[in-house]
């Protein structure tokens, strides 16, 4: 008898389960059923907010702890385990929880200059050289180079930056012989004859191509973590071109913000910064990946207010705070909504759909601008993200990452973090002809 009633319940729950999904995949039953997630992180004793789904009820194992409401289910634990939802006794589906460990880090939003040095030269652009009236010439392009090439050497002498190969360049054309170089192209090294061509308006031989050996550019601090010593910054990856390799060394610098330029639709705005190239170095760069670029505090601890972390799994949709500096009177904040959270597996720059909806902010700015990449997010009092990237036609909008991501790569240690490496370009760009 005991058997067949546990049958009979558990196709009463299959049936009451189809007719509450057969409502309609928009219905808010369903939605808020499919919004469920199968992992949740917290650290202990702290509460995390699932909407509640009627009809359903809850069952706890291991150190779960609930505490249900007419709108929401409140979440905390003490210990790792599950939570089920249930339909007539019956479970539907279940949420494993995981007790996190509590990270405190010091608020960021300062802006810094960035300088990040490549390995050799990379070749950024391919260029047409005037050689005599009405001609022109494409060694470079004619030779095989391509945009992202890391050259090595020139005729067997070591590339160490633009400088080192122009002459060498004009030296082999003024000899009238061409220049054999070696380069690295995805992982390879190859070997390319060139032949140079004389730069009727420089008064120079060269080769037709951009290069660059560093980038510069301002973006914003995320925070620190004063019991580390450790930093983490701009929320993206950094590299010499779209198809480059992510340089790992280099420097954070203080910046002043001296201008804005307003975004507007289509084109994005910017922070006019200048970097303090005198001062002393904040940071040394030593990661750089997806979200950000990190590394070592010099000195050990900044100035900030220290706040927890949150996890990912307690960055929800909803109104939040962005911290950054616009020209002059330091670090401040403007709200912000988060309008939709892609709680990835792996560590990524687009986590996070922001909109701005601070009216002072959108006025001196026109909303997310070039420069504001890094700048915090904070929800419920915790660390939630950083701003990433802006959406060219509605620069209200944009990007973000989660900002356990970024101390995840950026500042724990090597053997704690994933390896992540997609390809992203930046925006600012100092280049070099050769």
């Amino acid at each position: 008898m005991g058997g067949g009633h546990q049958v009979d319940t558990r196709k009463i729950a299959s049936f009451l389960a189809i007719a509450l999904l057969g409502v309609g995949f928009l219905s808010p039953e369903y939605r808020a059923f499919a919004s469920l997630p199968s992992y949740l992180a917290l650290p202990a004793g702290d509460h995390i907010a699932l909407q509640a789904v009627p009809g359903f009820g809850w069952r706890t194992q291991g150190g779960v702890h609930e505490v249900s409401g007419p709108q929401s289910l409140e979440v905390s634990a003490r210990g790792s385990g599950k939570l089920a939802l249930t339909l007539g006794g019956v479970p539907m589906k279940q949420v494993a929880v995981h007790v996190a460990p509590r990270r405190m880090v010091t608020l960021g939003g300062q802006a810094i200059g960035v300088v990040v040095r490549g390995r050799g030269t990379t070749v950024v652009g391919l260029d047409r050289i005037p050689t005599t009236e009405g001609a022109a010439a494409e060694p470079g392009k004619e030779s095989g180079l391509r945009i992202g090439d890391r050259l090595v050497s020139v005729d067997g002498r070591l590339v160490s930056g633009d400088r080192d190969l122009a002459a060498f360049v004009d030296t082999a054309g003024r000899l009238h012989r061409s220049v054999r170089l070696q380069i690295e192209r995805d992982g390879h090294k190859l070997q390319i004859e060139a032949h140079p061509a004389f730069d009727r308006t420089l008064g120079r031989y060269r080769l037709g191509v951009f290069v660059r050996d560093r980038m510069t550019g301002v973006g914003t601090l995320t925070f620190s973590d004063p019991a580390r010593g450790r930093f983490a910054a701009l929320g993206h990856r950094v590299a010499l071109t779209r198809n480059g390799a992510a340089p790992a060394a280099g420097v954070i610098l203080p910046a002043a913000i001296v201008g804005v330029q307003r975004a507007v639709r289509g084109k994005p705005g910017q922070k006019i910064g200048v970097i303090g190239y005198e001062a002393q170095v904040m940071g040394r760069i030593e990661r750089n990946s997806e979200v950000g670029v990190g590394g070592a505090l010099l000195p050990r601890h900044l100035k900030g207010r220290n706040l927890p972390l949150a996890t990912v799994s307690q960055v929800h949709p909803g109104d939040a705070t962005l911290y950054t500096v616009l020209r002059e009177g330091g670090v401040q904040g403007f709200r912000l909504r988060i309008e939709r959270v892609v709680p990835d597996r792996r560590a990524g720059a687009k986590s996070l759909v922001l909109r701005i909806t601070d009216r002072r902010l959108l006025r001196l700015t026109g909303g997310i601008v070039q420069g504001m990449s890094g700048s915090p997010i904070v929800q419920d009092g915790r660390v939630a993200g950083a701003i990433t990237h802006v959406f060219i036609h509605d620069p209200t909008r944009g990007y973000g990452t989660f900002a356990a991501w970024m101390y995840q790569e950026l500042v724990s240690p090597p053997s704690h973090r994933s390896i992540v490496r997609h390809l992203l370009p930046w925006p600012e760009m100092d280049e070099n002809a050769s």
